[in-house]
């Protein structure tokens, strides 16, 4: 197996790194601005804008339905966003007080990842079984490792780890997210759209619990229904597609 993946699809491996590098750096700035669940709603809008790019890219159908769901997930994230003009200025959130724009532009950089991801997904698609799944961690390992400390420099001040905890912290994180990323794409590449939908919208649900029992962060009214809309609408939409791929390749009587 070579680890550059074949001469044809090396360009689309490279595009599905950057992206998904992109991608996973928004969600962690997010995540650091934001309640945790509010970041993960947001940022698993992901399967609504790949049905998207897919049509686009790929030539999938979109169907009617299938922008209703993309619409009201839209209306979900505008629910767990709570701009200020629609709903006035927030208390307690993480983000600077001073400015709510603050708030937006972390909700901003969640939907610019969940768009990031959605190009990853793309990407792998359109590879499918050309490149094996390790290959796609290659790149995605090589490219970060090349960018995160470009955007280190530039973007704020290092921040030396302080202890043996942090050391432990950040082995644990790059570990999980290493295992993360070789189950799914490979999970990408073997999975039915539909049920790969549902197993990816458990993170929303993780995301809740670890908020409330571990960080003590109670959600609203307002981000418990946009999470919900999303939820739903992203489920359906999958399932959706799950259920015309196999209508269409459903053998004829």
């Amino acid at each position: 197996m070579n680890p550059l993946g074949k001469p044809g699809i090396r360009g689309w491996l490279f595009i599905r790194g950057l992206a998904g590098t992109c991608g996973l750096a928004c969600l962690f700035y997010s995540v650091t601005k934001l309640p945790l669940a509010d970041a993960t709603v947001v940022f698993f809008l992901g399967p609504t804008f790949t049905a998207i790019l897919a049509s686009i890219a790929l030539g999938e159908s979109f169907t009617f339905f299938d922008g209703v769901c993309a619409s009201m997930c839209m209306f979900g994230v505008v629910l767990v966003s709570k701009p200020p003009f629609l709903f006035g200025p927030q208390e307690g959130a993480l983000v600077d007080e001073a400015s709510d724009l603050g708030r937006l532009f972390a909700i901003f950089c969640a939907l610019l990842g969940a768009i990031m991801s959605a190009i990853s997904y793309v990407t792998v698609r359109k590879i499918g079984k050309g490149a094996h799944f390790m290959v796609h961690v290659v790149y995605f390992g090589a490219i970060a490792s090349i960018l995160s400390p470009v955007g280190l420099l530039l973007l704020q001040e290092y921040t030396p780890l302080e202890s043996l905890k942090d050391y432990g912290i950040m082995f644990v994180i790059g570990l999980s997210a290493f295992v993360g990323q070789c189950l799914l794409n490979q999970g990408l590449q073997l999975a039915p759209a539909g049920p790969a939908t549902l197993m990816r919208m458990n993170d929303v649900a993780f995301a809740f619990l670890i908020d409330i029992f571990i960080f003590h962060q109670f959600p609203d009214i307002f981000s418990v229904l946009g999470a919900s809309i999303i939820v739903f609408m992203t489920t359906a939409l999958g399932l959706h597609k799950w259920y015309m791929h196999t209508t269409a390749h459903r053998p004829s009587a």
